[in-house]
């Protein structure tokens, strides 16, 4: 490479253009900076780059004064020498005329919801005209008793021995499952035990007691096998009992051990006594429930579309 040219860049160029005299060849060359003859001057010295981190001024001593760089001249007498001077823009304090249409910041205050009162009317006097309250005492109530008694004939007035109070269902006091193992709950026997797994998970293993029987609880329940089965007892007050039975509704019709309304109506008041609450999950439509259930058992249909809702609905 002779310069910043090729040579093939000089006969491309001159193909171009034709050229046929060495005249052609030698104008094409030096037009892209070949056959120019060598500088025989000296070879310029390289520009000074400026400093990246400029040096510190020396600090000037007592009486010294910094020199004048060149080209500023010497300030006339009386004025002051130029340099570093913060401009601050004066501040106009007066205030905003107001535009001439409505405003929102000129409307007046709207008037106060209520009338304001005097404070010489009867119905609110002055502060230092009100009695101090008296204390209550026995002849102060025994006398607004007696204005009561006077304005009513017959009215007795009563201590306040108990506080009403509502009633909430909680799993707190624990869960008792009743669960039927008679022929009539068999086509069920794996649901029941998944019911009973699911409400010990809910309630605690510790809070959860699980009775089975056999048509009626009355005729006995227990834990284990039906030889060891006991007479029904009710557990403490607070405990929710979920009965899992048909009631009597389902099963073989000549079935002859079949429960009769009466001893399920006679379970619910023994539960109810002791101060439980009762609920049933009956594997019976609801169109098929005897009318004393209706009155007497809060139940829910046992069904693939029971939800949690509903059973807390019926509860409740």
């Amino acid at each position: 490479m002779t310069g910043q040219a090729w040579l093939g860049d000089v006969a491309r160029a001159a193909v171009a253009l034709d050229a046929s005299s060495a005249a052609d060849w030698r104008h094409i060359a030096a037009c892209l900076g070949l056959g120019a003859p060598r500088p025989t001057g000296p070879r310029p010295e390289p520009r000074a780059t400026p400093e990246t981190h400029p040096r510190r001024r020396r600090p000037l001593g007592r009486g010294e004064r910094r020199p004048r760089p060149a080209g500023h001249p010497a300030p006339a007498p009386g004025q002051r020498a130029p340099g570093r001077t913060i401009a601050l823009t004066p501040w106009n304090t007066a205030r905003r005329r107001p535009p001439d249409g409505p405003s929102t910041l000129c409307r007046p205050r709207p008037p106060p919801p209520t009338a304001p009162r005097s404070p010489t009317t009867p119905s609110s006097p002055p502060d230092h005209r009100r009695r101090p309250a008296r204390r209550p005492g026995p002849q102060h109530l025994r006398r607004r008793a007696r204005r009561g008694s006077g304005r009513r004939p017959g009215l007795r007035l009563r201590p306040l021995t108990e506080l009403p109070r509502r009633p909430v269902f909680t799993l707190r006091y624990g869960v008792q499952i009743l669960a039927d193992v008679s022929a009539s709950m068999e086509p069920l026997a794996r649901d029941v035990t998944d019911v009973v797994a699911r409400v010990r998970a809910l309630a605690g293993v510790a809070g959860t007691r699980t009775l089975y029987f056999s048509e009626s609880p009355l005729r006995g329940a227990g834990e284990g096998p039906r030889a060891q089965w006991r007479p029904y007892r009710v557990p403490p007050a607070g405990t929710t009992v979920l009965i899992l039975s048909s009631l009597g509704l389902t099963g073989p019709v000549f079935n002859p051990h079949r429960a009769a309304p009466g001893e399920w109506l006679a379970t619910v008041r023994a539960i109810r006594a002791h101060g439980c609450r009762p609920v049933a999950l009956v594997p019976a439509p609801e169109r098929h429930w005897p009318r004393w259930l209706r009155a007497t058992l809060p139940a829910v249909v046992w069904d693939r579309g029971t939800t949690v809702g509903r059973v807390l609905g019926t509860v409740r």
